[in-house]
């Protein structure tokens, strides 16, 4: 008893210092894989540095530096893997028991709001991808209802059918690339599929395919290979990422 008590204490004293904000806010996943440096910022504007085997919560931006890969296990299975330099927020992400993948189970239990959602329907996975890129599988939310998992960007938002797929956002931002590509949203699928849609249309996406839409007042296109804006730069499979 002596030996636990000041572990209390201490425990105690760590989650008072929270932000308010995170101590409301559902466990999202876990980070298997960090290289390089990458922060969350909550909706109060709290900024924490992040790490390897740490959470993330609904509602946090995540930023990645240059040269940083960020991996994260939702606690439904799923995995998004960041590119450097992207700002990717969990706008929304609910999970009942039915989708919390069994590996994931504890750490789900470890979060910070300690409430439970009372039923599946309210079970969803809401992105918004700001700057920069990912590649996505999408876990049990997604399989088990596809309508509640979705990726906003400014360009178009992008529903899923089950998929294994790769997007990136391009704003005079992807410098990397000779020559610079045209500005707009690159998506490619390699199982499953995609919809991309704006107020101009939509576009399908299916695996081995790709697609690109140039603006939110243009439809989307399928092109006839990976662009480059993809392909110089290959995203790994998210699950041999880490852990």
């Amino acid at each position: 008893m002596k030996t636990m008590k000041p572990l209390l204490v201490l425990s105690l004293a760590l989650l008072l210092s929270l932000p308010g904000s995170l101590l409301a806010a559902e466990t999202a996943g876990r980070i298997t894989l960090l290289t390089g440096r990458a922060t969350a910022a909550d909706m109060d504007g709290n900024i924490r540095g992040l790490a390897k085997n740490g959470n993330v919560y609904a509602g946090e931006v995540i930023n990645t530096g240059p040269n940083s890969y960020l991996n994260v296990k939702f606690t439904d299975g799923g995995r998004i893997l960041l590119r450097p330099n992207t700002r990717f927020q969990i706008e929304a992400y609910k999970t009942t028991p039915a989708v919390v993948d069994p590996a994931e189970r504890a750490n789900a239990r470890s979060g910070r709001s300690g409430q439970a959602v009372e039923s599946e329907e309210e079970s969803n996975a809401v992105f918004r991808l700001l700057k920069g890129g990912f590649r996505a599988i999408t876990g049990l939310i997604g399989r088990e209802n596809k309508d509640r998992y979705k990726v906003r960007t400014p360009v178009a938002t992008i529903g899923i059918r089950g998929t294994d797929f790769e997007v990136r956002l391009c704003a005079g931002d992807c410098v990397d690339v000779t020559p610079p590509p045209a500005d707009g949203l690159y998506a490619g699928v390699f199982d499953g599929g995609i919809v991309t849609v704006n107020g101009a249309g939509s576009v399908d996406t299916d695996a081995g395919q790709y697609s690109f839409t140039p603006n939110a007042s243009s439809p989307g296109q399928r092109l006839p290979r990976r662009p480059r804006v993809l392909a110089q730069d290959p995203m790994p499979d998210p699950e041999n990422c880490g852990e």
